[in-house]
């Protein structure tokens, strides 16, 4: 029991006393005149202007378009990888159709074609869902395909033999396999999916935290530029910790194997 309390107080109190050190060094560069402080407010400036938009309704018109966009373009990127990697995993006709093409889509920089999915489909939630699910998608997919793949071959050909069908062995084989590989994709994912959202709202839209950052730098009101950041920042690491969570959960026997070496 003390063990798990010394755990549980190191996993909170190191990341906490990491942000102190931060805020502290935050706090010289810009009250002790090394950055400007118009160019660097002052930790306590940038909350002053956090409180001041949650309480001015400023989050409340924006938070909600930046959120929705980011899960629903996270849902569909990650369901779409999730089956594309089966398909390329599981069929070797899939592999030599698709692999090649979605290698390539994958090079092209998503911020790049921003511009044109933003002309497609103007300023509508469409475009930002569209290129956060661009960019969730392929870590998701490698990270499920070379899951898929690590199954253990001696294992699969002792279930052929026992005469079980290719949905089977995926089902009870390959998926439990894959499972660990493919949460780590899914939290990579996340950050990207921000990412994706922001750009879109930085390159045509009248709501979401992008524009606030664009609007405020614009205008010199840096300290709601950084407070926004920091609100995002914020969301990407809770939105990190829910799948962490879902993992402990899916993933059961991960929970078990740790506490047994630990």
């Amino acid at each position: 029991m003390s063990r798990r309390l010394a755990s549980t107080a190191g996993a909170v109190g190191y990341p906490l006393a990491g942000l102190a050190a931060i805020l502290a060094v935050w706090h010289l560069m810009s009250a002790g005149g090394v950055v400007p402080s118009f160019l660097l407010p002052t930790p306590g400036r940038v909350m002053q202007a956090i409180w001041q938009a949650a309480t001015d309704g400023t989050l409340a018109r924006h938070l909600p378009p930046t959120l929705q966009a980011t899960l629903i373009g996270y849902g569909f990127g990650a369901l779409a990888a999730l089956v594309l990697a089966a398909l390329v995993a599981e069929f070797k006709t899939a592999e030599r159709f698709l692999l090649l093409h979605l290698i390539a889509i994958q090079s092209i920089p998503k911020v790049s074609i921003a511009p044109l999915v933003f002309l497609w489909m103007g300023f509508d939630i469409e475009g930002k869902i569209l290129l956060v699910a661009l960019i969730c998608f392929f870590p998701v997919f490698a990270n499920a395909l070379s899951g898929f793949r690590a199954a253990d071959p001696n294992l699969i050909d002792l279930m052929r033999a026992a005469g079980a069908s290719r949905g089977h062995m995926f089902l009870q084989v390959k998926l439990p396999t894959a499972a660990s590989q493919i949460f780590a994709g899914l939290e990579v994912a996340v950050a990207f999916a921000l990412i994706g959202c922001v750009v879109m709202e930085f390159v045509g839209s009248t709501r979401g935290m992008g524009f606030v950052i664009q609007d405020t730098s614009n205008t010199f009101n840096l300290p709601l530029t950084f407070g926004a950041v920091i609100v995002l920042g914020l969301i990407g690491v809770a939105g990190n910790a829910l799948v962490r969570l879902a993992r402990r959960g899916v993933l059961f026997w991960e929970a078990g194997g740790r506490g047994q070496h630990g």
